[in-house]
């Protein structure tokens, strides 16, 4: 389970820096010391050569090259989608704050940690950190070399929300269909998914033949998010998408098998709760910026393919 965490980590700071040092990992290692001779040797040989290895030079082109062959094509993709985006904020003139960059990297990080953690099934900080021991770092180490890794990230997240906001007209409508999602009515469930509907039919057999519901989602929910927690999910209103599936049921019922895009769902309904007592002029302001960011997030794919389908773009990826 764990395993891939620790080469997720190993190929991160591989990709952004050097780790296996004794320095880095607080002990000696296996590494054969550089004496300050070799370290001379080093500052003064070709700037191309950026190691030598037991009198092996290795130069700048062969890092080139295998940064290349590991990551070219999507680091490539990555920044003329950075370089439009970066182009069509300079036509807006659109500009980003030093404040508002910390702003979004602190959330990029922190989003980025949790979504580790809860796709590993890593419980908390703690085991976080014994898997960070195994690569030989601290996690201050680990999200130090995120906040170097994606702040470039957070800026043209910024400049490509601030100029597709521009874009984005919200009416009351709108506002209302967000409220009543929002603070309306709220329905409390727990789920189990499956990849197929094959497995998801012999678990709703199972339950309907008195199998219980917490220890299946545990044991069998492919939602390791919601699994852990016996399948429990986040109150959902009666009007979203899943909610009108369940919407009829009452607290104890399961429902048929439902299908989205995550796979096949089981679910039931163990509560529901009465709607907020705040008014809708109360959180007006609030709604809005909900809506707009999840227009952002429903048309920013279809904008970035737009850019490049109408940027005149050559590649030239061939290593020298």
């Amino acid at each position: 389970m764990k395993i891939y965490v620790t080469m997720y980590l190993f190929a991160l700071f591989v990709f952004v820096g050097a780790f296996f040092t004794k320095i880095t990992l607080g002990k000696e290692s296996n590494t054969k010391k550089i004496t300050k001779n070799e370290q001379q040797t080093v500052a003064d040989t070709d700037k191309d050569v950026v190691a030598i290895v037991n009198g092996q030079k290795i130069t700048r082109q062969d890092l080139s090259n295998l940064l290349i062959d590991t990551y070219g094509e999507d680091a490539l993709e990555v920044l003329i989608r950075r370089s439009l985006i970066y182009q069509e904020a300079e036509k807006e003139g659109i500009n980003v704050t030093a404040a508002e960059v910390e702003q979004k990297l602190k959330k990029l990080v922190s989003t980025e940690i949790e979504d580790l953690m809860r796709i590993n099934r890593i419980k908390d900080k703690a085991d976080l950190e014994k898997e960070l021991a195994k690569v030989g770092a601290s996690f201050e180490q680990f999200e130090e070399k995120l906040l170097k890794k994606m702040r470039k990230q957070a800026e043209v997240e910024i400049l490509a929300e601030k100029i597709m906001t521009k874009t984005i007209a919200i009416t009351e409508e709108d506002l209302q269909k967000a409220y009543d999602l929002e603070y309306g009515e709220k329905i409390e469930a727990s789920q189990i998914v499956f990849k197929s509907r094959r497995d998801a039919e012999e678990a709703l057999k199972k339950l309907r033949a008195g199998a219980d519901f917490e220890t299946l989602a545990k044991n069998e929910s492919i939602d390791r998010a919601s699994a852990i927690k016996g399948g429990k999910m986040q109150p959902f209103s009666p009007k979203d998408t899943v909610g009108k599936e369940v919407a009829s049921l009452k607290i104890g019922e399961l429902s048929d098998i439902i299908k989205t895009d995550y796979g096949y769902h089981i679910m039931k309904v163990t509560n529901r709760k009465a709607a907020s007592n705040k008014s809708y002029k109360a959180v007006r302001g609030e709604l809005e910026k909900v809506v707009k960011n999840q227009r952002y997030r429903e048309r920013i794919g279809p904008w970035l393919i737009s850019l490049v389908e109408n940027a005149s773009i050559t590649k030239n990826l061939n290593r020298n």
